[in-house]
């Protein structure tokens, strides 16, 4: 009855999308109030039947029901609880399932909230969800279903893919759904703006708050995902320019360009069509990645094997930026900008340089992602466009990024003084430059580093002085300094919450360039006793540690760290043969942590007569400040996107007027 309940959720969801879709698009339209609402109540029912859709799903693989076949195929009864849960997410049709749920879930919060503040924009705001809604169900309930039957009843399932049995994998996929479903509600909102020819700053305060979720969700998913890749895949990095990484990454960059490019249409009322059309290309965006990705046109660890579901996904592309660009068009009287940039010297510029920047930079990893596609489709061949090429043009790209936003924060509106922005950058400039000085004597001699260390300090410096200088600007009124700080934060989140995630980036910058620039690697077949020597490190090998457990068999190499002499401690670099799934071996890293750098070990071929091991080492400088950086990044994030006290109350009151119950007010 599981499979049978699931899958009549998925229909009954599928159903009321539509309807939401149609019911919303001709009360709209018409002005037909009664149709408005039952679109609204659609999509809201829809949320609710994919909620029981997948926690039938779960309960399917709680009870090990390996007579649906998604559970036969990505579990089995060894699978431990912790996975059967990832289980839901580790497969093509559990996938789509979970993304059409995220989707449904950020919809209906959004019709929940912000209903009687943007009368106006909702109906369309709910057609366009409940079509793009409506299009994933459709995936799933009829091309990819997840409750399909297994005509011969099997005693065990296949078990999930090694590779997906990580704790990251419990969160990665997730927040990367989030992220890339979360993107719909800024791109409804846009569209049921054009459609109800409201193209006024309405739109933006509706959906700048959702767009700053979505991206948080996104970003904090590649953050896992590099994180995951360095636990896992056992190559020493973490972000290898991998097809399906770019997928989520172009995304995040046109969402990065829109959040600047936002703020000018809100200050000075320009940049209209532009917004419209970065958010159109953020979503476009989306679907293209995730066609590469379900597809199986692109070679990845990521990616999903081929499947049928490809041609639907290239129809829904492009009638969505077909339809999308067409209405645009027929919009453009409506967009007029109130303003023009007044001086070259500007913010309005540095942000619009800041856009040119990040196209560049988007166009550089679309065009190496899509490459070798177009290279097969024109000759016949496949070309391998690897990291060596998004270095060397995308990398240099973000650079000017980065300088780009050290500089920005000292640049007023409409029109700025030389004079004012050079006082204001003379002292973190200064501060950079004598710490390039430093680091030239302290022995750093690749221009590279240099550069990009000087640039970080420099865009550091000129953060925190700006953050200081308005802090000091209270200060002067009386407050205590944690309270000058905590009021700016309070009061302007949005900015402060900026410069954060600025900081962020500023330490991330510094860990890629260390790890990077820096990195040292080792590699030598041992025997037991033997040592090996990588950077300021001595690894000695004390032997092998076998381990059984109930769904797979670890062998470990036991590697005894020292450094100037002195033992810092073991790592044990793994293999994993999970019974099961022998032909997919897994080789599991070992990390040791040090505060300025990692030393990262993993193994290769194991003799097991003579317990001969082949062992490779790799010394990453500055990593931490990835991971660091990251944390940053997403906590600055959240804190732009901190409703404030008005914004609470307004979502409590719209509750409770949708619920119809006495939920009590703040303060109550």
């Amino acid at each position: 009855m599981t499979a049978e309940l699931g899958y009549l959720a998925l229909v009954l969801a599928w159903a009321a999308a539509v309807f939401a879709a149609f019911s919303s698009s001709v009360g709209a339209t018409y002005g037909m109030g009664r149709l408005v609402a039952s679109g609204r109540r659609a999509l809201l029912a829809a949320a609710g039947l994919s909620t029981v859709a997948v926690g039938a799903l779960l309960v399917a693989f709680a009870r090990h029901d390996f007579s649906i076949a998604y559970v036969w195929q990505t579990s089995s009864t060894t699978t431990p609880p912790f996975y059967l849960v990832t289980a839901v997410w580790g497969g093509q049709s559990g996938s789509l399932l979970f993304w059409s749920w995220t989707l449904a879930l950020f919809a209906a919060t959004a019709i929940a909230r912000r209903w009687r503040a943007d009368a106006a924009l909702m109906p369309w705001f709910t057609a366009v969800c409940g079509a793009v809604l409506g299009f994933f169900l459709t995936l799933t309930a009829f091309v990819a279903n997840p409750f399909e039957r297994l005509t011969v009843l099997p005693f065990e399932g296949n078990g999930l893919n090694p590779l997906l049995q990580h704790p990251g994998m419990a969160f990665h996929p997730p927040m990367l759904y989030l992220g890339l479903t979360g993107l719909t509600i800024p791109y409804a909102f846009a569209m049921a703006a054009l459609l109800a020819r409201r193209t006024d700053a309405g739109w933006i305060l509706a959906s700048r708050r959702w767009t700053l979720v979505a991206w948080a969700f996104l970003s904090i998913g590649l953050a896992l995902g590099a994180r995951w890749a360095y636990d896992v895949l056992g190559w020493g990095g973490y972000w290898g320019w991998d097809p399906v990484e770019n997928a989520a990454f172009m995304p995040w960059l046109a969402a990065t360009a829109f959040l600047h490019s936002v703020m000018v249409q809100e200050r000075r009322g320009m940049f209209r069509v532009w917004n419209m059309v970065l958010m159109i290309l953020t979503f476009g965006l989306v679907i293209i990645g995730t066609f590469l990705t379900r597809a199986g046109l692109v070679a990845s660890v990521h990616s999903f094997a081929q499947s049928d579901i490809g041609p639907y996904f290239l129809v829904f592309t492009a009638v969505l930026l077909v339809g999308s660009l067409a209405l645009l068009w027929t919009r453009l009287s409506y967009l007029r900008s109130d303003g023009v940039i007044d001086a070259v010297l500007s913010r309005e510029t540095a942000f619009l340089a800041n856009n040119v920047v990040f196209m560049g930079a988007l166009f550089g990893v679309f065009w190496g992602t899509l490459f070798p596609l177009v290279s097969e489709i024109v000759t016949g061949q496949r070309v391998t466009v690897g990291p060596p090429y998004f270095n060397r043009v995308v990398l240099p790209v973000l650079w000017v990024a980065l300088l780009l936003m050290a500089v920005a924060p000292a640049v007023g509106w409409r029109r700025a003084r030389a004079a004012l922005v050079a006082r204001a950058l003379r002292g973190p400039a200064a501060v950079a430059a004598l710490l390039g000085v430093a680091l030239v004597a302290l022995g750093v001699r690749q221009p590279v580093a240099l550069v990009a260390f000087t640039t970080c300090a420099f865009a550091l410096l000129t953060t925190l002085a700006e953050m200081a200088r308005a802090a000091r600007a209270r200060m002067a009124r009386g407050e205590a300094p944690h309270a000058a700080v905590g009021t700016l934060f309070r009061r302007n989140r949005r900015r402060y919450g900026g410069y954060v995630v600025h900081l962020g980036v500023v330490l991330l910058a510094a860990g890629v360039v260390g790890s990077n620039v820096y990195q040292q690697e080792t590699e030598r077949t041992l025997a037991v006793g033997e040592t090996l020597r990588v950077g300021a490190y001595r690894l000695t090998y004390e032997g092998l540690r076998v381990t059984e457990a109930a769904d797979r068999r670890s062998v470990a190499a036991v590697l005894q760290v020292r450094r100037d002499g002195r033992v810092l401690g073991s790592v044990l670099p793994r293999r994993d043969v999970f019974r099961l799934r022998e032909d997919q071996p897994m080789t599991i890293p070992a990390v040791m942590s040090r505060p300025l750098e990692d030393v990262y070990t993993m193994i290769g071929v194991i003799d097991p007569d003579t317990e001969r091991v082949t062992v490779k080492a790799v010394v990453n400088p500055l990593i931490g400040f990835v991971w660091l950086g990251m944390i940053v990044l997403v906590a600055g994030t959240l804190v732009a996107a901190w409703p404030d006290g008005s914004e609470a109350r307004v979502m409590n009151a719209e509750l409770r007027r949708l619920l119809g119950t006495a939920v009590p007010a703040r303060g109550a």
